[in-house]
């Protein structure tokens, strides 16, 4: 059964779990809607259909030709993303003066950087460039057939100058049928990731066409949603200033980005996967002794986690347009 890792949270009595991942949703969004199922193996495998086997009528007294549906074996590698918090034990001997111990400090950081290395990932992972990282959604749905990219520039194709959304009532209204096509081509999004500057002006071209425009109440936040979808802002990289979806995608001009709708769920759709033994718990590897290496206590986050999804139709890409009147 997925689970998510505010249920992980709200369930677990280990504090130095529960802090972490606390710190952990307080910097991704993207792991507030993820849902989690806990794999035996390094490696998940299915069977995805390909084509499906013929049907038709047939005549009084006469038979069915016999037709046999095709199907692909799909599997995926599960990675390991976490890192080594390391502090000297003479902190131990010193009065802080009320000062948050360096311990929870350095593990407060390590959190984050766990945080924006998953979230960029989700976005932009890619194995053909980090063979030891998991593959996002850019790389997965460029592999789906083509209708689940849907091309707003002006030559449909990611060639055009990009769609200047809020240049006029017809771009903004291109904009939202792309949002709504996308929606209905993933048989119902259950989040939608995009960047900061596409969620706040989202919400302008809502207001400036007189729609309805409501927040979403949802894990103890609010979100900004479309047809009932939350849509997640899925932040910066770990320089903290560079977006992970940018505004300077490719196409004509390089002045365009995406949004992408995904459909979550433990049938066909994307979930996430993490390895039993290997979830998301900080651990003490050395039992409360000194490191080999030196006098210092350390903590470790050794997480197996990647995506799946069976479905090629369980991610849609809308993308070729910016946020912007020219």
């Amino acid at each position: 059964m997925a689970i998510s890792l505010v249920d992980v949270m709200k369930q677990t009595s280990a504090p130095m779990q529960k802090g972490f991942i606390s710190d952990l949703l307080r910097y991704s969004d993207i792991l507030s809607v993820v849902k989690f199922d806990t794999v035996k193996g390094l490696q998940v495998a299915g069977k995805r259909w390909q084509t499906l086997s013929g049907a038709a009528f047939r005549k009084l007294n006469g038979g069915y030709t016999e037709g046999t549906g095709t199907i692909e074996e799909v599997a995926e590698t599960l990675t390991m993303l976490g890192g080594d918090v390391k502090v000297d034990v003479v902190f131990d001997k010193i009065d802080s003066g009320g000062v948050e111990p360096p311990l929870v400090t350095q593990m407060k950081m390590k959190a984050k950087a766990v945080a924006f290395g998953f979230n960029y990932y989700f976005i932009n992972g890619d194995q053909g460039v980090d063979p030891d990282g998991f593959e996002g959604l850019k790389k997965r749905v460029s592999n789906m057939p083509s209708r689940m990219t849907l091309w707003q520039d002006a030559s449909s194709n990611g060639t055009g100058a990009s769609l200047k959304v809020k240049a006029n009532s017809a771009n903004m209204n291109q904009f939202l049928d792309a949002l709504h096509s996308a929606n209905k081509f993933v048989g119902g999004a259950t989040a939608i990731f995009c960047n900061e500057n596409t969620l706040i002006q989202y919400g302008s071209v809502m207001r400036n066409l007189g729609l309805p425009y409501d927040l979403l109440n949802l894990y103890d936040k609010k979100f900004d949603q479309f047809q009932n979808v939350p849509i997640i802002d899925v932040g910066l990289k770990g320089d903290k200033s560079t977006e992970i979806i940018t505004n300077t995608e490719p196409v004509a001009s390089n002045d365009s980005t995406s949004m992408y709708f995904v459909r979550m769920d433990s049938d066909d759709g994307l979930r996430g996967i993490q390895l039993q033994g290997r979830d998301l718990n900080p651990y003490d590897p050395v039992n409360g002794n000194e490191s080999e290496s030196g006098p210092q206590y350390l903590r470790r986050i050794d997480w197996g986690v990647g995506l799946f999804n069976l479905s090629q139709y369980s991610i849609a890409r809308v993308c070729g347009f910016k946020m912007a009147a020219s």
